[in-house]
């Protein structure tokens, strides 16, 4: 059939005009959104990466400053603060102060029992947190992080309110003594308006945001678009603990969180509906340390709006220029035919790869229009296509700078190498990586068998770690590699790659194999000792791997073979125990001295000293359990029988009436032991409540306690004397007590022990006695007669006279009186011997007339009753009588 050539450059025209917009709505167009997709993804993804890593370090400082503040010795001094303490305000001053320099809403400090001893203004007046999670954690020795939760207590709100329930959030840490024991715990109450801050200063076009979320599906950051939440009723105050991130179509938790609070990280490519309804493009990141998960999120409109426009842009260009090609194809055939085939050409080459191709002429019709746009959209092209391999380049310039080998081969046993480092080319031998490409994997093992078992591990588990294969390099020179290799799937399953990482370990194993040599050394010599040396795998159900000659024989084998490979658990009574020591060992590393019930090979059973070290390698894997251990059965017989005598001895002492402790030799020193009966004197139901407990609070006067420490350090011992002391409940009591400071081999000071009474009623009853005698004094100086009394024997002094008598004696006082010697007013001193010989006799002696002297040397008669008081004994402690002037009666 004929076709006019002009027809022929009409549909030459057309065909060629159209062709480049197709070739590029076609292969251009897809090529470039699926970019646009990639690159907008990628973004989000470091987007959520940085916020995660914001947010990461921000909450890690948070913890460093608790720990850093509980470190603080003033601080942990207030786990003991009372609100009398002198410092108690300059703490709370500081409390304050440092609230305000690391920027926390509120800080308060407990003692070891949840007891708040010390806040600050804004948590106002707590007394107990012992249910409250952070002080539990804190008080187990860690540091805890609560998660964002409701307020307990009003907080300042956005307004300036005071408002019950605001998000907040608390960092607690132990306070620890010297020794390490946990006394108390401080909780920090975070201000999480700096989360917010971190979420809500990024700015993600005019529809994205960024937010954290819980593992219950809660928002606990503050969403840019919280005002219109409120507005449509989603939420009444604010986002943060009230809006649960759900599609509201169906009711479920969105795509992006669902995934996410199950602990993925991703991102969802395609979109999904938001809370509001609307389509998103989300990234996704959890962070397992603080069980919350960050999103990033922008509506898939916006998101991929410059491949829409792209795409509208052209459609429209092909279907503006498909018409108007058509009617002017006529007129303009011949002159289109020559720009058309250079445009066809140009197309040929970018589609073959060539994306510098440009059209080269310019024309002021819709053929130039195309060419411009087809130069433009070749040259976004270019520049997308430079990207990629500046990109490439970057990433294999990274490979190249590392160390260690890296590789990618083929996935089958006879796959060859696809890719491989300088290092890696280096270490087998070759000097560049072009030389090893292509190579088959399996020419490089010693043992090409080790290639296949490679290939099995990947396929069944899909990677191998740290695996050592014994390989040799392009000059026939053997070495030691350790790899870790991963096997690649294509979405079918089907394998595509195997890649990993590779090294040189041959200088490792040249070490390993000294330290073997000096491990052999060592146990020739741990063969030697009496104690048994073992090592066994760190595994619950691990068994012996090597046991000294003395190590059996106390296991009851005659060889150390006999024992190797044998489950350690055997050897324990309970073999539950085995597990509990290997989850302590895991903990802490090293157990000393710890004793379990063992049994020998032939059933008898003993007990084991045992001190246990577990060994890690590089990265903390756990590679074995080294210990010592020993037969301690007649030990442990001694110590019952010693702990039996002990537990005798302190049922008799709890038996007594009288308080007995013991206690630290300082001042601040606590009670470490006491009996039942010491326990109540000083108001307590059992001895326990009382230990631990200052010995200075039992002093009214607490400084009597410094005073006492410092004269038993002197003296060592201070017997019977007596302090004013007070009870749990604040009652004051009079305390008779003998203490005795006990110290070591080389004089320090080791305890203060001692016996107590409550002589609380004998001090009333020696109170009341001395007013009854002050009253009595006050009768007797009332009388005319002389009352006295005196020591029993012939040379004794008087120790007690009324007023009455001295002023017959011629004295002013009685006081003059006191002390002379009584022998000494009798005008003949045998009559002071004859009236001592007669109350001896009688005991008592009745109107004894004798003839005294004043103290002037005045004479004047006397005379007198008196009787002999004696004690218990019967021996004589005192004479006592009345007498009285009858020198006028004598006269008369």
């Amino acid at each position: 059939m004929y076709i006019s050539i002009k027809s022929r450059l009409i549909m030459l025209l057309i065909t060629f005009t159209v062709l480049p917009i197709i070739l590029l709505r076609l292969i251009a167009y897809p090529r470039m959104q699926a970019d646009l997709q990639d690159i907008l993804i990628r973004n989000l993804d470091g987007i959520g990466h940085k916020q995660a890593e914001l947010v990461t370090y921000w909450m890690r400082e948070r913890v460093k400053d608790a720990r850093v503040i509980a470190s603080n010795p003033l601080i942990v001094k207030c786990a003991k603060i009372t609100r009398g303490d002198n410092d108690y305000a300059d703490i709370l001053q500081y409390l304050e102060v440092a609230k305000i320099e690391y920027g926390y809403r509120g800080i308060l400090i407990s003692n070891d029992k949840g007891l708040v001893t010390i806040t600050t203004i804004e948590e106002g007046e707590k007394n107990d947190v012992s249910g409250m999670d952070y002080f539990k954690q804190a008080a187990k020795g860690n540091t805890f992080v609560s998660g964002i939760i409701p307020s307990e207590i009003p907080l300042l709100n956005e307004v300036g309110e005071m408002e019950l329930g605001m998000p907040t959030m608390f960092v607690s840490a132990p306070l620890k003594d010297r020794n390490g024991v946990v006394i108390g715990v401080i909780a920090l109450r975070i201000d999480v308006d700096t989360l917010n801050g971190l979420m809500l200063n990024l700015r993600l076009g005019k529809t994205g945001e960024t937010y954290l979320v819980n593992k219950d599906g809660y928002m606990i950051t503050e969403s840019r678009l919280s005002t219109h939440l409120k507005e449509t009723g989603q939420v009444k105050k604010r986002s943060a603990l009230e809006l649960k991130l759900v599609n509201p179509e169906t009711g479920e938790l969105t795509d992006g969180v669902k995934q996410c609070i199950t602990g993925n990280n991703g991102f969802n490519a395609k979109g999904y509906k938001d809370y509001r309804g609307q389509i998103v493009l989300g990234v996704w990141r959890w962070l397992p340390e603080f069980n919350w998960g960050i999103i990033a999120e922008i509506d898939k409109d916006e998101g991929y709006g410059a491949a829409y426009n792209l795409n509208r842009i052209v459609s429209s260009v092909l279907l503006a220029l498909a018409f108007p090609i058509v009617l002017v194809a006529y007129f303009i055939g011949k002159k289109t035919s020559t720009p058309i085939i250079k445009l066809t050409e140009v197309t040929k080459k970018i589609a073959s790869g060539d994306l510098t191709q440009r059209v080269d002429f310019r024309r002021e019709d819709e053929i130039g229009i195309l060419a411009n746009s087809f130069n433009a959209m070749a040259k976004s092209l270019d520049e997308k296509s430079k990207e990629m391999a500046s990109s490439a380049k970057r990433y294999r310039d990274l490979v190249d700078s590392i160390k260690e080998g890296v590789y990618q081969s083929e996935p089958g046993v006879d796959g060859a190498f696809t890719f491989i480092n300088k290092a890696g080319a280096e270490l087998l031998g070759y000097s560049s990586p072009e030389e090893v490409i292509g190579t088959k994997v399996k020419d490089v093992y010693v043992d090409p068998e080790d290639r296949k078992r490679l290939c099995e591990k990947l396929e069944k588990d899909g990677i191998w770690r740290d695996s050592v294969f014994i390989c040799k390099r392009k000059s026939g020179k053997t070495f030691f590699t350790e790899y870790t290799s991963n096997l690649l799937k294509d979405e079918n399953g089907n394998p595509v790659a195997i890649y990993g990482v590779f090294r040189d370990i041959s200088e490792r194993k040249k070490a390993e194999m000294k330290i073997i040599e000096s491990e052999n050394r060592y146990r020739l010599l741990f063969n030697s000792l009496q104690e048994g040396v073992y090592q066994s795998e760190p595994e619950v159900d691990g068994v012996f791997t090597w046991v000294n000659q003395a190590g059996a024989e106390i296991l009851g084998y005659e060889s150390p073979e006999d024992v190797i490979g044998s489950k350690v658990k055997d050897i324990y009574v309970n073999p539950d125990e085995r597990r509990k020591v290997v989850e302590q060992l895991n903990k802490e590393g090293l157990l000393k001295n710890f004793t379990s019930f063992c049994k020998r090979k032939d059933g008898e059973q003993f007990y084991m000293e045992r001190t246990s070290n577990l060994i890690t390698d590089d990265r903390g894997t756990a590679v074995r359990i080294d210990g010592i251990f020993r037969d301690i059965t007649e030990r442990k017989r001694m110590e019952e029988e010693l702990q039996e005598s002990v537990r005798h001895h302190r049922q008799l002492l709890n038996s007594l009436k009288e308080g007995i402790y013991q206690c630290e030799p300082t001042e601040d020193g606590v009670f470490t032991w006491i009996n039942q009966a010491g326990a109540e004197i000083l108001g307590y139901n059992l001895p326990e409540k009382a230990i631990g407990t200052k010995v200075k609070d039992i002093y009214v006067n607490p400084n009597e306690r410094r005073r006492i420490v410092e004269r038993l350090s002197k003296e060592g011992v201070l017997k019977s004397f007596s302090s004013l002391c007070k009870r749990k409940n604040g009652e004051h009591f009079f305390m008779e007590r003998t203490s005795t400071m006990i110290k070591d081999e080389r004089g320090n000071p080791v305890r203060i022990e001692g016996i107590f009474r409550d002589i609380s009623e004998r001090k009333k009853l020696e109170e009341d006695l001395r007013e009854s005698e002050r009253q009595l004094r006050g009768l007797l100086n009332s009388l005319k007669e002389g009352i006295y009394q005196c020591e029993p024997v012939e040379d004794g002094v008087f120790t007690w006279i009324n007023r009455a008598g001295a002023e017959i004696l011629g004295y002013k006082s009685p006081d003059e009186v006191i002390g002379t010697r009584i022998k000494e007013v009798y005008i003949n001193p045998l009559e002071a011997k004859e009236l001592i010989e007669k109350l001896e006799k009688d005991g008592v002696c009745k109107d004894f007339t004798s003839y005294c002297k004043r103290k002037n040397g005045e004479r004047f008669v006397s005379e007198r009753t008196c009787n002999l008081i004696r004690d218990e004994s019967g021996k004589p402690i005192r004479i006592q009588g009345i007498f009285r002037e009858i020198t006028e009666r004598e006269r008369n």
